[in-house]
């Protein structure tokens, strides 16, 4: 602690220099899209109850998730065009108005057109958080930062259910958006008082107008992805795993080809440079590691006979154990740190082998230590990845590559959703599966990633070998 308070990277000094209101602007972003994203699992039950709309439940989350991805894979140039300042802006006012849609609905159709413009105005929220860590502050605080934001997120696993059930449980499901419009509208007033930037002096705009056929593209895969997560036919389900491969490909291939307007930065998941293999790192380790969310709820309450709200917080104990790593290395040196960030996919290797043997034996203990690692391996590296890859790419595309981290993430995570789907549904997954089943796809949903999370390794040994 010593050596970080002689250099000024201590954790006071996260909030000196008139830092402490633009760090709080910053941290109420990630809480938004955090605690959002687990309010609506406690509210919409009620909201269908009142509006309807049963069959299209799945489309709440997946509208809100591809409209996070969508602006998220556009930040990057929103922020180039517009300023951060204004970026943010538009970002906070989406949200507030998608909140604002959700808590008037008098239908699922309208409930789900304002989860879409929320999921704009959240994707878009953390996105930049990204871009604003790495262009308002000093280099050697990222860590720090990165890790700050990780507890925010941590601190919303358990508080956002919370929240939505407490609402919930008194008929005010319409109050909890409306909650969080009003924090939306906070979050705006601040940022525009506290992110004094405009557009970076003598930095590149973004040129082309708005990428319609990219977007359409990254979306078309995007739901592609999401269909074949949700469809069982062991036809239809993979060729539209394989259908969305395709369709990604094209994306980046039009998106290598776009000059100053790309959304993503120059040979994305190359592993010749530092940011092209933090960000491969990203994805392969999200989609390793979604099967937990994807299916760990249902196994807990089928399987181990908890409540919802019980296996909601052993869902959450990964986001707690992820914040508190982070916290806990964020004072780590250079030498420590390649470390940290090679061993972080051996880390995630053992947690899904662990789980793929524990899960099915149906006890909540011998599974929650393979939870926090799941959490550790994140933790662990994540701050200090996002450091080296920003540090290391060129400056017209600092903002692209900062905004593509969380982007690339989320989407690795929808991706990891659909291959479990197909696995899952390959081996019998059903609402009336017999417990016997449950068990084969409770060990295979996971020992299935396994090699997935081993390839990760050799990505996070480049950037862990290509110091700044």
């Amino acid at each position: 602690m010593a050596r970080a308070e002689r250099t000024g990277t201590g954790w006071a000094d996260l909030f000196r220099g008139g830092r402490a209101p633009l760090v709080v602007a910053l941290t109420l972003g990630i809480w938004l899209h955090a605690a959002d994203s687990l309010l609506i699992v406690t509210t919409l039950p009620s909201a269908v109850a009142e509006i309807g709309g049963d069959a299209y439940v799945p489309w709440a989350y997946t509208l809100y998730m591809l409209a996070s991805i969508l602006l998220g894979a556009m930040t990057g140039l929103i922020a180039l065009t517009l300023g951060l300042r204004w970026a943010f802006i538009l970002a906070g006012t989406l949200f507030a108005a998608g909140c604002a849609v959700s808590a008037l609905a008098p239908d699922m159709a309208a409930m789900l057109v304002g989860r879409f413009i929320q999921g704009m105005g959240g994707g878009g929220q953390v996105a930049l958080v990204f871009v604003a860590l790495d262009r308002l502050f000093p280099k050697a605080m990222l860590p720090k930062l990165v890790a700050l934001t990780s507890a925010v997120w941590s601190m919303s696993a358990f508080c956002g259910p919370l929240v939505g059930g407490l609402f919930a449980n008194h008929g005010m499901w319409r109050g909890a958006f409306w909650a969080f419009a009003l924090q939306a509208v906070l979050f705006v007033a601040l940022v525009a008082v506290t992110v004094t930037h405009g557009r970076r002096d003598g930095g590149p705009g973004a040129a082309g107008g708005v990428p319609v056929v990219r977007l359409a593209l990254l979306a078309g895969g995007i739901l592609l992805v999401s269909l074949a997560a949700a469809d069982p036919d062991p036809v239809a389900a993979p060729a539209m795993a394989v259908a969305a491969a395709a369709v990604l490909a094209l994306f980046l291939r039009r998106d290598g080809r776009s000059g100053d307007g790309r959304m993503l930065p120059p040979r994305p998941f190359s592993t010749a440079t530092s940011y092209g293999a933090g960000l491969l790192l990203a994805v392969l380790l999200a989609t390793a590691t979604s099967s937990f969310f994807t299916y760990g709820p249902f196994f807990l309450e089928r399987l181990f006979g908890l409540s919802p709200l019980e296996s909601g917080y052993v869902v959450a104990l990964e986001s707690v154990a992820w914040g508190v790593a982070a916290v806990a290395v964020a004072n780590a040196g250079r030498t420590a740190e390649r470390w940290l960030i090679r061993t972080g996919p051996i880390v995630a290797v053992v947690a899904l082998a662990g789980l793929s043997v524990t899960m099915p034996l149906g006890r909540v203990w011998p599974v929650v230590p393979f939870v926090v690692l799941l959490g550790v391996c994140f933790g662990q590296m994540w701050g200090l990845v996002i450091r080296r890859a920003t540090e290391a790419v060129p400056p017209a595309d600092r903002e692209r590559t900062s905004a593509a981290i969380p982007t690339v993430q989320q989407f690795g995570y929808a991706l990891g959703a659909a291959l479990c789907g197909l696995i899952a549904n390959a081996l019998g997954f059903a609402e009336d599966a017999p417990p016997e089943t449950l068990r084969t796809i409770g060990a295979w949903v996971f020992a299935a990633f396994v090699p997935l999370a081993a390839v990760a390794v050799w990505p996070a040994w480049r950037v862990g070998g290509n110091p700044p």
